[in-house]
């Protein structure tokens, strides 16, 4: 094991007391960095989540459902993610898998607050808008695809790991490569992140904005934690949404009900077909049972 990994491995579990830079820095005097990639083709969408605060609240701008724009807010509210060190807006979403043939199902999982607590909710509403967004270009993106836990069950994980041996099992480093892609596949794979605990996140966060800095990557996709592996998440630069991203309609609102500790069918409510001008004036309409109201 090399001097980051050691040094990496002997703080994961007290990553409160060591601050983001140090562990940027060691990511830094890493040498021989392996970064496996992947290609995701034009015309590929992704889905991603906004959940609402309130029953009645609507988000009518693309602004509102991407990335976070408001530099007051990413300032004062965003903590450490995944793939986000404090104070940085990063587009998060979820892309098709084998097992999980609806990415919305994944977006959902990865940010309702609701369902990673669920049996402390025997009863509970919670509204949310799914927005899908369609690649106008190819994308390389850093590949996330050694994690232990992934690769027992992800079948998305496991053609990828068979198709990247290809291109490194026959190199002298190939042992060390995997030993690295072990680590912080499995640092990306932690399911023991708790409320008020984001500083878990410090080792994946300094990663991927390292490679990001250091390369021509603006993203990166790994295995889904909450979906316990089986989706398969991408996070993504601003500066990379804006260039190869564009929303499509209908941008709908769904409910998701629970009743005597059992959960209901997700109702579509509201649905917005027309997107206004520029994306910036969505217009709902009620949705219920399969038609507009």
């Amino acid at each position: 094991m090399n001097d980051t990994l050691k040094f990496l491995d002997s703080v994961k579990d007290r990553l409160e007391e060591v601050s983001y830079e140090e562990i940027y820095q060691s990511v830094a005097a890493m040498r021989d960095k392996f970064v496996p990639t992947a290609l995701i083709k034009k015309g590929a969408f992704i889905d991603r989540v906004r959940v609402h605060k309130k029953p009645d609240d609507l988000f009518l701008r693309e602004e509102d459902i991407s990335y976070i724009h408001d530099q007051e807010v990413i300032d004062k509210y965003v903590g450490y993610g995944r793939a986000n060190k404090e104070k940085q807006a990063v587009f998060y979403g979820a892309i098709l898998s084998p097992k999980i043939k609806h990415p919305r199902v994944v977006a959902y999982f990865e940010t309702s607050p609701i369902l990673k607590n669920l049996d402390k909710y025997p009863e509970v509403t919670e509204y949310f808008t799914l927005s899908r967004w369609r690649l106008t270009q190819d994308i390389e993106v850093m590949e996330v695809i050694f994690s232990d836990e992934a690769l027992k069950v992800s079948e998305y994980a496991q053609m990828s790991l068979a198709n990247q041996l290809k291109n490194y099992k026959h190199l002298p480093l190939a042992a060390e490569y995997e030993e690295q892609g072990r680590f912080f596949a499995n640092q990306f794979a932690r399911s023991d992140i708790k409320d008020g605990q984001d500083y878990k996140y410090k080792i994946t966060a300094a990663y991927v904005n390292y490679i990001w800095a250091k390369s021509h990557l603006k993203g990166v996709t790994y295995p889904s934690v909450q979906s316990e592996y089986l989706g398969q998440n991408v996070a993504l630069l601003p500066e990379l949404v804006n260039s190869s991203l564009q929303l499509d309609a209908p941008v709908g609102i769904f409910k998701f009900e629970r009743k005597g500790g059992v959960n209901l069918p997700v109702d579509s409510t509201k649905v917005a077909m027309d997107l206004g001008k520029d994306n910036a004036a969505f217009v709902f309409k009620d949705y219920y049972d399969g038609a507009f109201r």
